[in-house]
C-alpha cells in the first residue's frame, strides 16, 4: 500500500506542476486536459485506498495531503478556464471527468464482485470434492463389507 500511495502522490506533484507550467506559458487551456484525467484517476484511487481502510499512519496522511493538493490544483484549473473565458467547457470537463470516476468505480466494483464471486465458487468446489473424497471410500468400505459377509 505505500508504494501505492506514493504514486499517487508522485502522480498528483507532476499533474499539479505540469499544470502550473502549462499556466505560465500558454493561454490552451485544452492542453490541460491529460492532467484533468490523471488528477481525477489519482482522486479515484486515493478514495478507493481510503476506503479499504488498510493505510498506515503515514500513508493516511499522505493520502490525505494529496486529496487536499488535488482539491487545490482544480480550484487553480477552475480559475484558469473562468478567467479565459471557458467556463462552459470546465463544466463541460468536470461532467465527463465525474462519468469517468464514476465509470471506474464501477468498474473496481466488479472486479471485487468478480473476486468474490471466484473464491466462493473455490470454497464450494473444494466442499464437493472433499464431501467426495470422504464418502467414495466410506461407501466402498461399506459396500465390500457386505459383500465379503
Amino acid at each position: 500500500m505505500i508504494a501505492e500511495i506514493s504514486a499517487i502522490v508522485a502522480g498528483v506533484n507532476a499533474a499539479t506542476s505540469a499544470i502550473k507550467r502549462v499556466a505560465e506559458t500558454t493561454n490552451d487551456i485544452s492542453s490541460i486536459s491529460s492532467f484533468l484525467s490523471t488528477l481525477g484517476g489519482a482522486e479515484v484511487e486515493l478514495a478507493r485506498a481510503q476506503n479499504e481502510g488498510k493505510l498506515s499512519e503515514g500513508d493516511a496522511v499522505k493520502a490525505a495531503l494529496a486529496k487536499k493538493q488535488i482539491q487545490d490544483t482544480m480550484k487553480e484549473i477552475r480559475d484558469l478556464f473562468t478567467m479565459s473565458g471557458n467556463s462552459d467547457l470546465y463544466k463541460e470537463a468536470m461532467s465527463a471527468m465525474a462519468e469517468a470516476r464514476k465509470a471506474k468505480q464501477a468498474e473496481l466494483t466488479r472486479r471485487a464482485a468478480a473476486k468474490k464471486k471466484f473464491w466462493k465458487d473455490v470454497r464450494e468446489i473444494g466442499s464437493v470434492i472433499a464431501v467426495l473424497v470422504l464418502l467414495i471410500p466410506m461407501t466402498l468400505a461399506l459396500l465390500i463389507g457386505y459383500l465379503v459377509k
